[in-house]
């Protein structure tokens, strides 16, 4: 009976030394969380996008405190960067300003369009997606069933009459999420130039030729011609698919004259592209 005794007791003084070691090691390990963090998320807009670069608004917030400048978030934009710069007591810089774009145009006559009449599947595109192999289409262009619609929290995305997703930059702020979801990879988030309308390849088709043509009336078909008459030097074929510069582009839209097949167009930051 006093072996059991003694055992409790020192079982019980052993729970108590490592509660006391516990209790100690809490309180000097400790991180000071700073007391401006509820403040500074008060601030950024909650999207969690990313698209500063920091896991979610709170990863942000805390960097900013740990002197990470405060024009970053692109769905804050620049009055939320002056009020933190105000709470932070730092300079606000200048607000990259992003708006995602949509790399298709496609037709009304897309083959894809034909595809999706017989098939009865879940209207997602990603699920879609996974069918590409057996498609006589363009397999790099807009599916069409709006899952980035569906995610941006800013209804920014809509569908045009052709079933191609199109981004309003009037409303679109910039937060990425939209770019992520996409299983062709044709929503990204371009970087406002200098010019209020550049020139861009709405076009992502990797095909060559007739196969080309026939998915899609609006394709690059790498011809390079505007290449050759770009005055500024900003254009580029890679893979079959134009690509231009707009951080260079001055909007004199001259490729868009000699384009054969209509893939390039006008990309203002103010109005929506049809």
């Amino acid at each position: 009976m006093n072996s059991i005794v003694l055992t409790i007791a020192l079982v019980g003084c052993i729970g108590l030394v490592g509660s006391v070691i516990l209790v100690f090691a809490s309180k000097k390990l400790a991180v000071q969380e700073d007391e401006r963090l509820a403040d500074v998320l008060a601030i950024l807009p909650g999207a969690n996008c990313g698209s500063c670069g920091y896991p979610g608004c709170e990863g942000y917030a805390k960097a900013m405190l740990a002197g990470a400048p405060v024009n970053s978030c692109g769905p804050g934009g620049a009055s939320a960067a002056q009020r933190l710069s105000e709470l932070l007591g730092v300079d606000a810089g200048d607000v990259v300003v992003k708006r995602a774009i949509v790399a298709c145009r496609g037709t009304a006559d897309r083959v894809v369009l034909q595809e999706r009449a017989v098939y009865h599947g879940a209207h997602s595109c990603r699920i879609y997606a996974t069918m590409g192999h057996l498609s006589d289409g363009c397999t790099d262009g807009c599916i069409g069933y709006g899952d980035c619609m569906a995610t941006c929290p800013y209804g920014a995305i809509s569908l045009n009459k052709n079933h191609v997703a199109v981004v309003d930059p009037a409303v679109c702020v910039g937060c990425g999420l939209c770019t992520t979801i996409c299983p062709r990879h044709l929503i990204s988030l371009v970087e406002k130039s200098d010019v209020d309308e550049v020139s861009f390849v709405l076009c992502h088709n990797t095909l060559t030729g007739k196969r080309a043509k026939d998915s899609c009336a609006n394709t690059c078909l790498g011809c390079r011609k505007c290449v050759k008459v770009c005055p500024q030097h900003c254009i580029e074929v890679v893979d079959n698919v134009a690509h231009i510069d707009i951080s260079k582009c001055v909007g004199c839209k001259v490729c868009m004259g000699v384009c054969p097949e209509g893939a390039i167009y006008p990309l203002s930051w103010v109005s929506k592209p049809a």
